[in-house]
């Protein structure tokens, strides 16, 4: 049994976490269907609109701030998406990036010693009391070894296990009952797979061998790096790598000031992604603004391995062949590797997968965008959501679904980034050779 089902929360803890989580809940949702069903429209419907978008997103805030855990990764996902959150949400959540407020430096210095047998004081020659970040599960503080080594010190919150577990509990009764209200946002899968992975993020050790496989993965690329991992430093709940100090990739003025291009920057990321799930099947999953930093060069620098994610070799090579379908627009070829990746629909009819397949092309535009293009999305959301009506998917396979996390989040990025790179330019090269000759499977057809 893991540690998490050892220590739950006190029952009164549990309860009030989620009456305060479920009425906030009840609140915003009560918000927007008063909108929604009232007689305002044209420019009074948009201003009702954003005027529930920031109050909403400041209540979200306050809430995650006071609770810490599972919701302010939640706040951080939502205001990575600058392609398609409403930009309240993401000027407000955005503080939650990397601004969390931190725990006392007591704490701190507890953990560590409870983890790696001595004090801060007594383990490094220099030791920060202020954290350099804090974010959802632990807070970083800088450090200098005894031999004169800068690194980056991760520890873990306090019985932050605890609150993960009952967050993830509550937030599963919550996403049930919106899918029973609203069948449009039935996100049960994906809730699923976040009740796989984030306990996976409370292992540092792990996390610390997640950063060493991906910087060998991406070792021949000389504008990548990844902090080097102090194994002597290392244990469940605190983990030491290299500190490297580079400027936040959505900080465009900054990168600017530094002489960086933020376009060439959006091209080495795609490309580092593409090499990284397209090629190795093993990526970082988790590209927010606080995890990635840009060196001049510029190099891009990836941090934080909590959450990876490895793609087994059938599905790896299935994905490149659909990703090649998609660029080609062949309907056929869509069908064919929407169900090898494991899609199903209500049906044998492949119209939904096809059409599903036409969206993810539609979605960038005709300048094949690297971000969702904002003016195109409403069309192509209700023409696909006629076309699943008709047969559902009922299926999809839980491996994609970190794959479509990070694609959501580079879409957010790469709009920060104003970026100009060509997707099927760059992804193309890597998909095809992927992907080698399709298999001829006699009797699917498009449709």
């Amino acid at each position: 049994m893991s540690e998490l089902a050892l220590r739950p929360l006190p029952l009164h803890r549990r309860i009030f976490r989620f009456l305060l989580v479920g009425w906030n809940f009840l609140v915003i949702y009560l918000s927007y269907k008063r909108v929604q069903r009232s007689s305002l429209t044209g420019p009074g419907r948009d201003a009702a609109y954003s005027e529930v978008h920031r109050k909403s997103a400041e209540r979200i805030y306050r809430l995650a701030a006071r609770m810490e855990g599972l919701l302010i990764k939640t706040c951080q996902f939502i205001s990575s998406r600058a392609d398609v959150a409403p930009p309240e949400y993401v000027a407000v959540l955005g503080r939650l990036q990397d601004r969390v407020p931190p725990r006392p430096f007591a704490e701190i210095e507890a953990q560590v010693e409870r983890e790696l047998g001595a004090r801060p004081d007594e383990l490094f020659a220099e030791f920060a009391r202020r954290p350099v970040a804090s974010a959802s599960l632990a807070q970083v503080h800088r450090a200098r070894t005894k031999d004169g080594r800068d690194v980056a010190v991760k520890v873990q919150y306090p019985g932050i296990e605890r609150v993960v577990e009952t967050d993830l509990r509550n937030l599963s009764i919550l996403v049930r009952l919106l899918a029973r209200l609203e069948p449009n946002f039935d996100f049960r899968v994906l809730m699923d797979e976040v009740r796989k992975y984030t306990p996976r993020e409370l292992d540092f050790v792990r996390e610390g061998h997640n950063a060493e496989r991906i910087a060998r993965d991406l070792a021949h690329r000389s504008d990548v790096a990844v902090p080097t991992v102090l194994w002597e430093y290392t244990a469940r709940r605190v983990l030491t790598t290299e500190f490297i100090e580079g400027t936040k990739i959505s900080d465009i003025p900054a990168l600017l000031e530094r002489g960086i291009d933020p376009n060439q920057v959006a091209l080495i990321m795609t490309e580092a992604y593409c090499e990284q799930i397209l090629v190795h099947g093993f990526f970082h999953a988790d590209p927010h603004p606080g995890n990635l930093l840009v060196l001049p060069g510029p190099v891009v620098v990836f941090i934080d391995f909590g959450l990876c994610k490895d793609l087994p070799e059938d599905f790896r090579v299935n994905y490149a062949r659909l990703t090649v379908a998609i660029m080609q627009q062949d309907d056929a070829a869509m069908a064919r590797a929407f169900r090898a990746l494991g899609f199903e629909t209500k049906s044998q009819d492949p119209g939904s997968l096809i059409a599903l397949g036409h969206a993810f092309f539609d979605s960038i535009g005709p300048e094949q965008r690297p971000y969702v293009d904002a003016d195109v999305m409403p069309e192509v959301n209700e023409r696909l959501a006629r076309i699943l009506n008709q047969n559902p998917v009922q299926r999809i396979p839980p491996d994609i679904l970190m794959i479509f996390r990070v694609l959501g989040l580079m879409s957010g990025l790469q709009r920060r980034l104003d970026s100009r790179v060509n997707m099927f330019d760059t992804i193309g090269p890597y998909a095809r050779r992927e992907a080698g000759p399709f298999p001829d499977l006699a009797g699917e057809a498009a449709g």
